[in-house]
């Protein structure tokens, strides 16, 4: 399908070289980057065999290119544009070549979940030692240390550096924005091979938590010496409303006294979050009468999105139930998850021992950042876990917790399990859900959400072949974290239909017909009343704002409305 080039992108198009590309959601970044890349491998400037890559942070952004790129480009020329996260990217890599920097015969992804539970508690530098201790001795490779190994084997090995840039002569990187320094290292090291250009919009910069600066296309223009092209006042995803006029109104703090386009604002008595579900049950309706639709609604906070999420499955306060999707943090999930596929394994005289440990994984790896009483819980269960390895099963009457595990591991000894791994799944649960412990309570709600045997055939798949090779649940839990590894880098996903309820940065990458961004009186948009807080929150409202395409709606408690909001 041509694209139709304003006199702008046909000089982007003629330019040869880095290139820097600043646009706002919706000005056309991606779309002119893939057929830049597709000219420049029809015009021979990549070589007989070089292939242009193409790097995004979310697994969202990179189906959606990759459905682009289909539409857009010939079969042909498709096969030689590669679109990966720059996670995938790099452990394609490390996967093949990560064991010539450490004392092990191959590596091993440590998932996120994994990472959380052994590194829970260590900041800074004691942080970044035990990433690299678990890399040397035992080939783990966390997330985090994906640019900084890259980065020393291209170092210590120059011939497969210049191999990699041998086959990809031109690289793209999107949401350039967001890179922290070891990323942007990753980027300068890349560069040295191959020709970058660099896409990316500073108002949508929401993870300074995470490393993310305001001077990195500075230092793209210093480094590498960029030709610059600004799409910053061209908007293709909400054309016609006035969502992007607000959205950068937000970040100035300057809003027009006239109505924006496609933008509400309103405030909701009380607490609660009834008139959340009127406003989607609304909106919803007046969507339906198209074929397919979507709305998102955003929250500040996991928690905000669970408690929405639970909350619409219910027939309450004289409302219907309705059904929507979730997308959450999945560490946690992934964590109780584990847990249920020990119990789907055959029992064993260490199980007491494992799920004591499980419980502790779970409460050191299920928040971001573990509490010092997650900590305390969790170095108690691990030295009761030590207790029953080294006396047995009398060693869990000891506590209350052990006596409630015990509890637990009759009613799993007595349970007959099916064979349907969907079935058994659900019964598994039903045995943390109904414990008399809070503690064992919280994983099995948690393991809810993890929703890989609704989600995908996948693992349903693999637990039901090895019921039938062996009439049990054998290594259940590995079958579910190779199924975990090959989620970490798919980049298929569902299209975005009907109602689904996540939090902002999970909604980074996506666009939705409408949006509702919602706030409760304990979740706020603005979390600090200081500088960085209040640029932080209108960031994050910037992001909100332009995921939609025809109308966003803001809530604010009446009882204390948001003071960043107009």
């Amino acid at each position: 399908m041509p694209i139709q080039l304003c006199e702008l992108r046909r000089r982007l198009m003629a330019t040869t070289g880095p290139l820097l590309v600043r646009g706002g959601a919706g000005s056309g970044k991606t779309t002119i980057a893939l057929a830049k890349a597709s000219q420049d491998l029809a015009q021979g400037r990549l070589g007989r065999d070089g292939i242009a890559l193409f790097l995004s942070f979310a697994r969202a952004t990179v189906a959606r290119v990759a459905e682009q790129a289909t539409a857009m480009i010939d079969a042909a020329t498709r096969r030689r544009i590669e679109i990966n996260t720059y996670h995938g990217f790099a452990w394609n890599v490390l996967r093949s070549h990560g064991y010539l920097l450490c004392r092990q015969p191959g590596v091993s992804l440590l998932l996120p979940a994994q990472a959380r539970a052994r590194l829970a508690g260590l900041n800074g530098a004691a942080r970044f030692a035990r990433q690299r201790a678990l890399f040397d001795d035992e080939g783990l490779v966390s997330f985090d240390l994906f640019p900084t190994l890259l980065c020393e084997l291209f170092d210590q090995a120059p011939q497969l550096a210049q191999a990699y840039g041998h086959s990809y002569p031109l690289i793209m990187v999107d949401e350039f924005q967001d890179t922290n320094a070891l990323e942007w290292s990753m980027i300068q090291m890349l560069g040295r091979q191959s020709t970058v250009i660099a896409l990316g919009d500073p108002k949508q910069r929401i993870y300074d938590f995470k490393g993310a600066d305001p001077r990195r296309f500075d230092e793209f223009i210093a480094t590498f010496r960029p030709t610059v092209f600004d799409f910053a006042r061209e908007n293709r995803r909400s054309a016609g409303t006035g969502i992007t006029g607000f959205a950068d109104a937000m970040i100035a703090g300057n809003f027009q006294p006239q109505p924006y386009v496609g933008v509400t604002i309103g405030t909701y008595a009380g607490q609660g979050l009834r008139p959340l579900k009127q406003s989607i049950l609304q909106a919803a309706a007046r969507l339906r009468r198209t074929q397919e639709w979507s709305l998102a609604v955003l929250v500040p906070a996991n928690v905000l999105a669970v408690a929405v999420y639970d909350y619409m499955r219910q027939a309450i306060h004289g409302l219907p139930a309705y059904p929507v999707e979730i997308l959450v943090a999945s560490e946690g999930p992934a964590l109780a998850g584990h847990l249920v596929a020990l119990l789907l394994e055959p029992c064993t005289e260490e199980l007491g021992a494992l799920v004591l440990e499980g419980i502790a994984a779970f409460e050191l790896g299920r928040s971001e950042h573990a509490s010092q009483a997650a900590l305390t819980a969790a170095d108690r269960y691990n030295r009761l876990a030590v207790r029953v390895r080294a006396e047995g099963a009398p060693a869990l009457q000891t506590t209350v917790v052990g006596r409630a595990v015990a509890v637990l591991l009759e009613q799993r000894e007595a349970m007959e399990l099916s064979g349907d791994p969907v079935a058994d799944w659900r019964a598994v649960r039903g045995l943390l859900d109904f414990s008399g412990r809070s503690e064992i309570q919280a994983v099995g709600k948690d393991a809810r959400h993890m929703r890989l045997l609704r989600r995908g055939a996948q693992i349903e798949a693999r637990l039901a072949d090895a019921w039938r090779q062996s009439g049990c649940y054998r290594d259940a839990r590995g079958l579910l974290a190779s199924a975990l590894v090959e989620d970490q880098f798919s980049a298929t996903t569902r299209p975005q239909v009907g109602v689904t309820v996540m939090t902002i940065h999970k909604a980074k990458g996506k666009e939705f017909d409408e949006v509702i961004v919602f706030e409760s009186p304990y979740q706020r948009f603005l979390q600090r009343e200081d500088d960085e807080g209040r640029r932080s929150a209108r960031f994050n409202l910037h992001v909100a704002a332009t995921r939609a395409r025809r109308q966003v709606h803001f809530m604010t408690p009446a009882a204390a409305p948001s003071p960043i909001l107009p």
